[in-house]
């Protein structure tokens, strides 16, 4: 069967912003010689490779004042207010860097053209904003200034990366439905016990489409007498026998492409048919 790639359509709001972009099988830039490395395993490159990865459309971080980098605008979150004494509880701040080239400054994008009530206004998307609760004092959110827009009935679930190490934020998981949804996603990141340094670009997450109709599947046990029941158990007796023969039996056989990293991972001939 032949796979066709769906079309994800982006809808910048402001110009020049990095967006997502298709997830690599690769996870390094290089891959130690010899049988076994984690790129040999097609079910490992292929979760790799799904979706796209989710790029940070500004410079920010998290620290203490003393390591905030020159240029920045530091800031603390409304509800890390100061005791009698003037102390702070959490001693480390926010900083964000202007960039122009997105119309963004002072933490906030300037989107054009978006104002319902006069199309030639402006109106403010913040950068990094906080959530009001106490038990959420330690989650953040990253504003993607850009609309998503799956097929119709096409959810997107926006998950930590996969198999890749991350810039030490922890991506909370959302699944949102991007069909229609008509505001740009914001990423909900935990913050971690030290500093967080992120620049533009740097990858914090990846985003997989899940087709609504497989949110919440049927469940099903299958009795011993059963067809199908049956003919799985001689297919695994099949398999055993297979690959041992052959333990690049799975990457002969499966049916997508997506995924493979082929011939550099060899160790031996015929290994990556």
């Amino acid at each position: 069967m032949t796979e066709t790639a769906a079309t994800l359509k982006l809808i910048p709001l402001v110009p020049n912003v990095a967006l997502p972009r298709t997830a690599s099988a690769r996870t390094r830039t290089s891959i130690p010689p010899g049988y076994g490395v984690q790129e040999q395993c097609l079910p490992f490159t292929a979760a790799s490779a799904l979706g796209v990865i989710i790029p940070s459309p500004i410079r920010f971080g998290f620290c203490t004042l003393d390591a905030l980098p020159n240029g920045c605008r530091a800031f603390r979150s409304p509800a890390n207010k100061p005791d009698t004494a003037g102390n702070y509880a959490e001693p480390r701040v926010f900083y964000v860097f202007d960039n122009p080239e997105v119309r963004f400054a002072g933490n906030a994008y300037e989107l054009r053209g978006v104002s319902g009530q006069d199309s030639a206004a402006s109106v403010q998307e913040p950068g990094l904003s906080f959530f009001d609760r106490d038990d959420q004092s330690g989650v953040i959110k990253l504003h993607l200034p850009y609309i998503w827009r799956t097929p119709e009935m096409v959810d997107t679930l926006f998950l930590p990366l996969l198999n890749r190490a991350g810039p030490g934020l922890e991506v909370k998981c959302g699944l949102v439905e991007t069909d229609w949804y008509a505001s740009p996603v914001n990423l909900a990141l935990g913050l971690p016990p030290g500093p967080v340094h992120i620049g533009i670009g740097d990858p914090v997450a990846q985003a997989i489409f899940i087709p609504r109709a497989l949110r919440r599947p049927h469940l099903e046990s299958l009795a011993e007498h059963d067809q199908l029941n049956l003919e799985a158990r001689r297919d695994l007796a099949d398999w055993d026998k297979r690959h041992a023969e052959d333990r690049s039996l799975y990457k002969v056989l499966a049916r997508s492409a997506v995924g493979r990293i082929e011939r550099e991972v060899s160790s031996r001939p015929g290994e990556n048919r």
